[in-house]
């Protein structure tokens, strides 16, 4: 007991500074971001709002024109070509504040994924044994449970033939009192004796069955939980049962990526059954 518990001590122990170590790293990453940015704040402030007071006035103008002729049309390309240089300008402001901040998530992400990795570490050789235990625990009980049930429905079986036989016994000595009585005269009697017996066997059986010598499986601090999942055997024929509006749609989804693959490589001529290519066509800047 003395060894178990000096053991755990040392795992609590080993648990507590790598916890500590990570948390120092991460907190020292974090310092350092909010150092930099706190230096920068007041001269990024003022860049935000001078290209703030720019974007708005700028929109509304490229907003009023429309391209009817020529003059317009050149009016709109120099206006898309100031809104481009206006975009870089806003990514030369915004740009390092969000790559300091994925600077600073990179190392949380390193932070957290290390700790991760020797939780896991530190872990494995428990998660082992539960598995291990988990399974001697579960066949255990199946076993007994499956037992248990027998026994029940064979006690219950038994219960259901002694009952019959019981009330078998019954409608043969009312049925030879009945006959007595009717050989007696008492022709009545008979029949009301009779008639009682008639209803005794419509009642419904009530029988008491015995509790199972076998014992009851109990689990302290765990229980036996069923999950289901499904496995697709056969793709095609789940597709055949949507096609046909045996299955939802939702059963299954188109892959995009592949599919855009195809009308990238084949534009029009994409001969996909339920699909076709479709284009897009954009101004895109030159870089002039």
């Amino acid at each position: 007991m003395l060894k178990a518990e000096l053991q755990q001590v040392h795992v609590d122990h080993l648990i507590r500074n790598a916890a500590l170590l990570f948390l120092g790293e991460y907190l020292k990453s974090v310092e350092i971001v909010i150092i930099r940015n706190a230096e920068k704040g007041d001269e990024s402030m003022n860049e935000i709002e001078t290209v703030q007071k720019e974007v708005t006035p700028l929109s509304e103008q490229a907003l009023m024109i429309r391209v009817q002729n020529m003059p317009t049309l050149t009016q709109a390309n120099d206006f898309f070509l100031v809104i481009r240089q206006m975009r870089k300008k806003i990514g030369d402001v915004f740009d390092p504040i969000i790559e300091a901040a994925k600077e600073a998530k990179r190392k949380a992400d390193l932070t957290r994924a290390e700790a991760v990795r020797q939780k896991e570490k530190i872990e494995e050789p428990l998660l082992r044994a539960e598995e291990y235990l988990n399974g001697q625990i579960t066949d255990y009980k199946r076993e007994q449970d499956k037992n248990r049930a027998e026994e029940e429905e064979k006690n219950r079986q038994k219960a259901i033939k002694e009952e019959t036989e019981r009330r078998k016994k019954e409608e043969d000595l009312r049925m030879k009192q009945a006959a007595a009585l009717e050989k007696a005269g008492a022709t009545e009697e008979a029949e009301a004796l009779i008639e009682e017996t008639i209803q005794a066997q419509e009642e419904p059986m009530q029988i008491y069955v015995p509790p199972p010598s076998t014992p009851k499986v109990e689990l302290n601090g765990m229980t036996m939980v069923t999950t289901w999942h499904v496995e697709v055997i056969d793709i095609k024929v789940l597709c055949l049962a949507v096609g046909q509006g045996r299955c939802p749609t939702a059963y299954v989804e188109a892959n995009l990526p592949a599919l855009n693959k195809q009308a990238i490589s084949l534009k029009g001529e994409m001969k996909i059954p339920g699909c076709k290519a479709v284009s897009e066509t954009k101004s895109r800047p030159t870089g002039r």
